[in-house]
């Protein structure tokens, strides 16, 4: 019997480092440029996985052979800041009077019935200073619903295809050069601010393109996968997610050089970036802004709200000189297939 649970030991201690291994890697993915290694950019998606993965031997061991958790626990705390990255848990803070709210939302064109109604009225609720929409409805900023909004909150529009940036800050300058590497859009526009200034871009990166099929046909595979389409299946999905995770890392090299450029000045950067916190395009940016999240947010923060997909790739970054409050996504205003993300910033 000796032999037997020595046996069975070395076996669970062996999965045990492997499932290490494996979230290790997801963390370290997030360093390799997709443009070098597109498939491998990828294993950051597995993150959640391997935690639960990890959290279960903690458990196991625990119950089994305690001394034996302290592999799973260090070799989990080597990664802790992938885990605040991707789950904060900060604790609700105040704003002082005057603080900026800044509201980011892709509104997916706002297709369903009673949505511009709903919308605006959400928007009146929030009387948001700075509003980032992505996928906005063209004609909606001309509807006589939408001037009526603008002229109550005193916002005025910038436009650029279908991203908008509305806002209640003087204008200095509408449109900030901003190179195109693929169809979505990165805009950038430089606002008053009491003596100063402050740069807000407004971006949607590279969709990873998943058709209705294809959401479908990923949720088959978690429940069915042993099915013979799963094959064929997975290597079309991977291709779409490596070659849009392509795309996003170099309009993310092109964001980050425009921070650079921009250094000691004030910026804010809002949007769907269609990456979760571990990726490539959230840890790069991370490098050069803040995460209003991460400072200031709570849980997993799902923004993508589609059955089967409990991402979060809607994100506000900020530059070093502000403080951040409240960074919350309302998952009760349903009005896209996104959920907006909200946050409150002052000066230091």
């Amino acid at each position: 019997m000796n032999g037997v649970k020595r046996l069975l030991t070395s076996l669970f201690l062996g999965a045990n480092l492997c499932c290490l291994l494996f979230l290790w890697a997801s963390c370290l993915s997030t360093l390799l440029p997709p443009q070098r290694l597109p498939l491998l950019s990828l294993v950051g998606l597995a993150f959640p996985v391997a935690v639960l993965l990890n959290i279960g031997f903690i458990i196991f061991w625990l119950i089994f052979k305690a001394r034996y958790a302290l592999l799973s626990l260090v070799g989990t705390l080597i990664v802790a800041s992938y885990f605040i990255d991707y789950c904060p848990l900060n604790h609700k803070r105040s704003h002082p009077e005057g603080a900026l709210t800044i509201l980011s939302y892709n509104v997916a064109s706002l297709a369903g019935e009673g949505t511009l109604d709903g919308f605006t009225r959400y928007v009146r609720y929030v009387s948001p200073d700075i509003m980032c929409l992505q996928e906005m409805t063209p004609g909606w900023g001309k509807t006589d619903n939408a001037k009526r909004l603008l002229d109550s909150l005193g916002m005025k529009c910038i436009r650029n295809g279908n991203n908008y940036i509305y806002t209640r800050l003087p204008i200095i300058e509408e449109s900030v050069p901003t190179p195109k590497v693929s169809e979505n859009t990165i805009m950038a526009c430089r606002l008053a601010y009491g003596d100063d200034s402050l740069f807000v871009f407004n971006c949607h990166l590279e969709s990873n393109k998943l058709s209705n099929e294809d959401k479908a046909e990923y949720r088959s595979m978690i429940k069915e996968p042993h099915r013979e389409t799963v094959k064929r299946g997975s290597r079309n999905l991977l291709s779409k997610l490596s070659d849009a995770a392509v795309y996003r890392a170099n309009q993310t090299d092109i964001l980050c050089a425009m921070a650079d450029s921009l250094q000691g000045k004030s910026i804010i950067l809002c949007g769907d970036l269609n990456d979760t916190p571990i990726s490539y395009t959230y840890q790069k940016l991370s490098r050069h802004l803040t995460p209003a999240f991460r400072k200031s947010g709570f849980g997993v923060g799902r923004s993508f709200n589609q059955r089967g997909f409990p991402v979060r790739i809607d994100h506000i970054f900020v530059s070093h000189n502000w403080q951040t409050a409240q960074t919350h996504i309302d998952s009760q205003t349903d009005f896209s297939d996104h959920y907006p993300l909200a946050t409150f910033l002052w000066k230091k």
